[in-house]
């Protein structure tokens, strides 16, 4: 009998273990970042692109997601790492806030983006870099 509990403890920790290691690559990770203007990490816009930031980026695998303060955005075009640029999707957050996901093949590196900006006469593309904190 106390064989048979010895197996049964062992079979159980095993699936434990094997179970917990499928279950890491699952969670999302926070990641910390700012906007450079133009791929400039001393431009003297960055200040105030970087204030439209909300909170960290979440990060899982090769998906990435950003939220952005407000609603007047158009797309979010972002370099998938290997192809180009993707067009990120879009969502609106409870707190009117938009949410854009995008996949990059190594999200640990820069990210160039182009981000549409409806805004009276700041209405155009803007050319920014996801750089990580």
């Amino acid at each position: 009998m106390n064989l048979s509990m010895k197996k049964a403890f062992s079979m159980m920790l095993l699936v434990f273990v094997v179970a917990l290691a499928f279950a890491v690559p699952a969670f999302a990770a926070s990641q910390s970042y700012e906007f450079y203007y133009q791929g400039d990490p001393s431009s003297p816009y960055n200040s105030h692109v970087n204030g439209y930031i909300v909170g960290d980026a979440d990060v899982t695998g090769t998906t990435v997601t950003i939220t952005l303060a407000g609603d007047n955005y158009g797309d979010l075009q972002a370099d998938n790492g290997t192809t180009g640029f993707v067009t990120a999707s879009k969502s609106i957050n409870g707190n009117g806030d938009s949410v854009f996901t995008f996949t990059n093949s190594d999200p640990s590196e820069d990210i160039d983006t182009l981000l549409y900006v409806n805004a009276g006469p700041h209405t155009q593309a803007f050319d920014l870099t996801i750089h990580w904190n």
